[in-house]
This record gives C-alpha cells, structure tokens and sequence, in this order.
C-alpha cells in the first residue's frame, strides 16, 4: 500500500509542477507582448504625433534654453515659430523596464506599464503610463494608451 501513495505523491509533484512551469509561459508571453518593438514603436508615435503633448508642454515650460530664445524673439511670429520647432524637436524613448500589470486570456488583452521619456532642448521629463497589447485572431498586435492626467500650472 505504501509504495501506491508514494506513487500518488510523485505523481501529484509531477503535475503541480508542470502547472506552474505552464504559468511561466504565459507570463513570458505577456512579457514579450509588452516589449515588442512594434508596441514601443506605436506607444511612442501616439505621443510624437500628438501636437497638444501634456509631457512636452510642461518640459518646454522649464526649458532656460527655450527662455533665453523668446526673450531674444522680436515678434510673436518668431516665437510662435521657435516654440512649434522647440515641440517638434522632442525625442521620445520608454524605459527599459516594462512590467505587465495584467492580462486577460478572454480578450487576448495584455496591460503594461512603462516610463515615458521626453527631452527637449535643455530639459527633460517622464511619466509613467500605461498601454494595451491585443492580439487580434488573425495575429495583428493593436496597441491602445491609457489616457493620464497632467496637469500644467
């Protein structure tokens, strides 16, 4: 009789353990959606293409650099031509480290979180943000932001 449940004890480890190797993949997964090139690459465009950038107005507001160029301005087309080109000189990155806050198996459905980079001219800042990574059935990515709050006084 002992060597049966010693046999149902190995085979119950067997199987706890293939469960929790199984867990493991699905967090790679959700890991490797996250930090995908195409992801980070339509997180940052979503922010480059956005011309009422909350991020890049409160950077150009503590930007000496942008300063120093309206108080040398003569007229307020000038300054109004150095502060469009002072928004579209902004370089976007994401931190290295990108976590998965969720996932959903249902929706196929990953959400993630990252920083935010942007520098212009002399200054610098970042946020943290979220995004969403759905695979749809026909193995298309579609990567969504999370709206967030930012307020500039």
């Amino acid at each position: 009789m002992r060597p049966i449940r010693e046999g149902q004890a190995l085979l119950a480890r067997f199987v706890l353990l293939l469960l929790l190797s199984g867990c493991g993949e699905a967090d790679q997964i959700a890991e490797q959606e996250c930090r995908s090139l195409d992801a980070r690459s339509s997180v940052l465009r979503t922010f480059s293409d956005d011309q009422n950038n909350k991020l890049v107005t409160f950077t150009l507001k503590y930007s000496s650099s942008l300063e120093a160029m309206m108080n040398a301005a003569k007229s307020e087309t000038e300054k109004s031509a150095i502060l469009d080109g002072a928004r579209k000189s902004a370089v976007y990155s994401l931190d290295g480290t990108i976590l998965v806050k969720s996932k959903d198996k249902a929706t196929r459905e990953v959400t993630c979180i990252a920083i935010l980079s942007v520098s212009v001219l002399d200054t610098s800042a970042e946020k943290e943000i979220e995004f969403q990574v759905k695979q749809t059935s026909d193995g298309t990515r579609l990567v969504s932001v999370s709206p967030f709050l930012f307020s500039v006084d």
